[in-house]
């Protein structure tokens, strides 16, 4: 009881340091300008050596050409991230530049810390230039609050070398998604330990419980709000949500995923798919670049598939999590602003773009549609193996993406509910401290609610 009691008040505690009000904050990057030159700051939730090493060769290359601008670039990971921005809203030491993911942009929007980017949108072509959905996610008002720059997408990927020696067939639904999950589980040597488990369900509390259950949630057609009317209507089909985290926990709970795995964030089960460790995984693509380092071999094993629904009816065309990175400008003088619209003018040209994806192939697809159809992106190897994968993620798997708080767009709320790893302590509390799946779905709609009627957005 202690322990629930504990994650129980952590989260109230984040969230009260959240808050939903607006501030009056005008961040000045942390920077001033000094002389001529204009001093920005940047920071990425970008951390891999590969893109950060693009990132930094294409500020070198603006400064080269922009000798009156310079660029400090700063990384920052996902558990620190929203302390970070808390404490610089605090401070006034907010970035000129953002790179990050659309529950930052929710989050620091709230906060009225960022421009709007519809003059630069249109400069890069309007909205048909880019895949919109991820526009309407941050956009507000008539206002857009970042530029996408990578595409994101959860599906699963599975090792076809397996399912062909098991004679599986691709499920259609979550029955048999947990069949196939058994099946493939299996002590290979004898020895009466697991060797390869059939699918890995991760639920680290910091995001990765919410991801992987909204799979399970979207598949469903639950939503937090509703997309045509902005109404809150998570509440409203408990019974549904309930029968969803049912259906992926048990696979966690038949032995099909490793008892780990609880604990799991998203290195976890990268490297147990591309190791052979597991057969199958909701994966962000991030899989590719992994078993290209660590087990070349395996990359001519791996494919993808949709997330199944609770019927066949709907394969193929079931709603699944996903995700996209921008690029946003912070508020600051209009000197800054107006120089940090440059540097993403520059780095929003097609070769700049489809470079920056092709530091993590795959898993990251240009937003820019002209990016995406490039030689430059095009060309890549990896590209080129996975192009039949690209075309279920782009016909079966983006079309029907949805994030949690963003399904009618932009709310203040989106990036409370993210922050408040709300999803994660009431996962974790099933698990590991006997709660009811009925309690845990309570739990979380009595906490949505909260965080939606504190930022004054409960229709």
């Amino acid at each position: 009881m202690k322990k629930i009691l504990a994650i129980i008040l952590t989260g109230v505690m984040l969230l009260s340091l959240a808050g939903c009000a607006k501030g009056n904050q005008s961040s000045s990057g942390g920077n001033s300008s000094s002389g001529d030159t204009i001093e920005l700051t940047m920071w990425t939730m970008h951390t891999t050596e590969s893109m950060i090493d693009t990132l930094e060769s294409q500020i070198e290359a603006f400064e080269a050409e922009n000798p009156d601008i310079t660029i400090t670039l700063e990384t920052l990971t996902y558990d620190t991230v929203y302390q970070r921005m808390m404490a610089g809203m605090d401070s006034d030491s907010l970035p000129n530049i953002f790179n990050g993911i659309e529950g930052h942009i929710a989050f620091m929007q709230s906060q009225d810390a960022l421009a709007d980017v519809s003059d630069l949108i249109d400069t890069l072509g309007g909205r048909d230039a880019f895949i919109e959905k991820y526009i309407d996610w941050v956009s507000k008002d008539g206002a857009i609050y970042g530029i996408p720059d990578w595409a994101l997408y959860q599906c699963m990927w599975y090792r076809t070398d397996l399912f062909e020696e098991k004679e599986l067939e691709i499920p259609t639904t979550w029955d048999e998604l947990r069949e196939a999950a058994a099946a493939l589980t299996e002590d290979t040597d004898n020895d009466g330990t697991i060797d390869v488990y059939g699918m890995a369900v991760p639920m680290d509390r910091n995001m990765v419980a919410q991801q992987t259950y909204s799979q399970w949630l979207y598949s469903a057609g639950i939503n937090i709000f509703d997309p045509e009317t902005g109404e809150y209507v998570f509440g409203d089909d408990k019974g549904t949500a309930i029968e969803a985290l049912d259906a992926m926990l048990a696979i966690y709970n038949d032995g099909s995923s490793p008892e780990g795995s609880v604990d799991w964030s998203w290195t976890d089960f990268r490297n147990a798919l591309a190791n052979g460790e597991i057969a199958m995984c909701n994966e962000w693509g991030a899989v590719v670049a992994i078993a290209q380092e660590q087990n070349p071999e395996m990359l001519e094993n791996l494919s993808v598939f949709p997330m199944p629904g609770p019927d066949a009816s709907s394969a193929g065309q079931t709603a699944s999590f996903g995700g996209a990175y921008y690029m946003a400008i912070g508020k600051s003088t209009d000197e800054k602003e107006e120089a940090s619209a440059r540097f993403l003018q520059y780095m929003f040209e097609v070769d700049n773009v489809a470079n920056r994806a092709n530091s993590r192939p795959v898993y990251a697809l240009p937003a820019l549609k002209e990016a995406y159809e490039s030689d430059t992106y095009q060309s890549n190897e990896m590209v080129q193996m996975f192009s039949d994968e690209l075309d279920i993620i782009f016909d079966e798997i983006l079309p029907y993406e949805e994030r949690s708080g963003f399904e009618a767009g932009l709310t203040n709320s989106a990036g409370q509910i993210e922050s408040s790893n709300l999803f994660g302590d009431a996962i974790q509390n099933v698990v590991l401290q006997g709660w009811t799946s009925e309690q845990s779905v309570d739990y979380m709609d009595e906490q949505l609610q909260q965080i939606i009627e504190d930022c004054g957005e409960m229709k």
